[in-house]
């Protein structure tokens, strides 16, 4: 073990038997057990990221690749988990009992220290805003940090196989793997390592049934290529599922929202995820007349209309894929060493927009308005679709790509710009000249205005935004995403107009 390796493993029992020491004193002497249990958890952290460094000193006298750990260091799950279930994996046994309460005990863990540290406002109704910790329970965490210190301090770090195609290797990939670790995790899994009674016997029996999986999952696929698929009026029975996850900056989800939404007669499907109340997962289920050829490209037309109506028919929140990172700050750690001793700055440089994006649960007029938006969505013919709502998701993505090393602003202005153009000229709002831009966008926005310069301001912004190239150095993520509302407001009050004409149509 090379001697940087060993002074870092080292710095960290350091730190961890410090958290343990003050953990400890906050319990017994200030009767402060949710501070105890937070720094008990941060302690045993600190021991997960030794054994991690340690494994990772291994790995690259084995094979040189070590991203498989270095990826892992800032995850504070996969820290808790390794510090639990390294024993188990050295001595290559654990009996099922060990292991069922081992398998869920990391995740528990954190998501109980950050509910002990950290006031919840926008919490379920019925749920206390912070989470209180057992004192016996924090002596319990305290006790198994301090057996885990001890193990450690002697550790044979060779007796750790992760060399590339190593079993245990391949195990640790699997449980990160959110499908293979349900599987690995149910029933039969567990009735086999029963069975087998060893660890080392039970991963290879868990690689050799996946591996037989895969190349059952081949031949399927080459069956269901070969199926004959039914006409699109017979749709035939459900087939496939999909879901997406998607994140907003400001907007969360409540569970009775998404069962008033799941009440409705719909082939799209939300789910809370947990512990994140501003993330939801929709499901799409499609019939046996889709096909595996056109599965991906229908599927993913679908997941980018209903991220269009999620966005228009929350008027102005933002919902996308992923959150961009690093939006403020680009560095982890800054010191001034002029400074006195404990001074602390930063440098926020504000790459996100500088308002707040709005801060509310979506209600049932919100999501009724969501389902409007993907249904008259639908109905808009190609080339209306590709000039409105391609140029609006393109908005979004670039929205939600912006950080602090890119900035996307003038592109997603640009974007939102020709979404709303495209629209007021398409629904006969506008006749596509400068010369009646003022007349078109007084006609419909001005009641939104609180002030004459606001409305003068719109203008001139949507007039250089149509100029091309670009060339202006002032557009903020500010003012791309108040684009982006004016986009939400004509469209739904457009949408609004197309479903009384179809109402009246089917009248007569």
């Amino acid at each position: 073990m090379i001697d940087q390796t060993k002074q870092d493993i080292e710095a960290c029992f350091r730190n961890a038997r410090d958290l343990l020491r003050a953990a400890k004193r906050l319990l017994e002497d200030e009767r402060l057990p949710n501070i105890s249990f937070h720094l008990a958890v941060l302690a045993l952290e600190e021991v997960g990221k030794a054994v991690m460094l340690g494994t990772r000193d291994v790995m690259r006298a084995v094979d040189g690749e070590t991203i498989f750990v270095d990826k892992r260091l800032d995850d504070h799950v996969f820290k808790l988990f390794w510090a639990l279930w390294t024993p188990s994996f050295a001595r290559g046994n654990v009996s099922r009992e060990e292991f069922e309460s081992l398998r869920g005990l990391a995740k528990t863990m954190h998501e109980d220290r950050l509910g002990a540290m950290y006031v919840a406002p926008d919490r379920e109704a019925g749920r206390a805003s912070l989470q209180e910790m057992d004192e016996q329970r924090v002596r319990q965490v305290v006790e198994l940090t301090e057996a885990r210190l001890g193990m450690e301090a002697s550790r044979d770090w060779q007796a750790i196989d992760l060399g590339a195609g190593s079993i245990m290797r391949w195990f640790l990939d699997a449980t990160n793997d959110p499908e293979k670790r349900n599987l690995i995790f149910g029933q039969k899994a567990f009735d086999k390592l029963a069975e087998l009674g060893q660890m080392r016997e039970w991963m290879a029996w868990l690689k050799e049934q996946f591996d037989q999986a895969e190349v059952m999952g081949r031949d399927s696929l080459q069956r269901e290529l070969a199926r004959v698929v039914p006409d699109w009026s017979e749709r035939g029975e459900p087939k496939w599922q999909i879901v997406i996850r998607l994140f907003s900056c400001g907007q969360s989800i409540r569970n009775r929202a998404i069962r008033s939404w799941n009440d409705r007669p719909t082939w799209i499907r939300m789910s809370a995820v947990h512990n994140d109340s501003q993330a939801v997962d929709v499901e799409f289920t499609y019939h046996e007349a889709v096909s595996a050829q056109a599965l991906a490209p229908m599927s993913y037309r679908a997941a980018r209309m209903f991220v269009a109506a999620m966005n228009i028919g929350s008027l102005g929140g933002f919902w996308w894929w992923h959150p961009a990172e690093q939006t403020e700050k680009f560095y982890q750690r800054l010191t001034d060493l002029k400074a006195e001793p404990g001074v602390k700055i930063g440098l926020n440089m504000h790459a996100w927009p500088k308002f707040e994006w709005k801060r509310e649960a979506l209600d049932d007029s919100a999501l009724q308005r969501i389902g409007l938006c993907f249904g008259m969505v639908a109905r808009l013919e190609p080339p209306v679709y590709q000039g409105v709502i391609d140029a609006y998701l393109t908005g979004l993505a670039l929205i939600g790509k912006s950080d602090l090393h890119l900035n996307f602003a003038l592109q997603a202005a640009e974007r939102f710009t020709t979404c709303l153009l495209e629209a007021m000229r398409h629904f006969g709002n506008w006749d596509g000249t400068d010369e009646h831009l003022p007349t078109a966008v007084s006609g419909f926005f001005r009641p939104l205005f609180k002030q004459p310069e606001d409305e003068h301001e719109l203008i001139g912004l949507l007039r250089r935004l149509r100029q091309q190239p670009l060339n202006i150095t002032d557009i903020t993520l500010e003012k791309a995403a108040i684009l982006k509302f004016f986009c939400d407001v004509y469209l739904v009050r457009r949408f609004e107009m197309m479903t009384g004409d179809l109402a009246a149509e089917a009248a007569r």
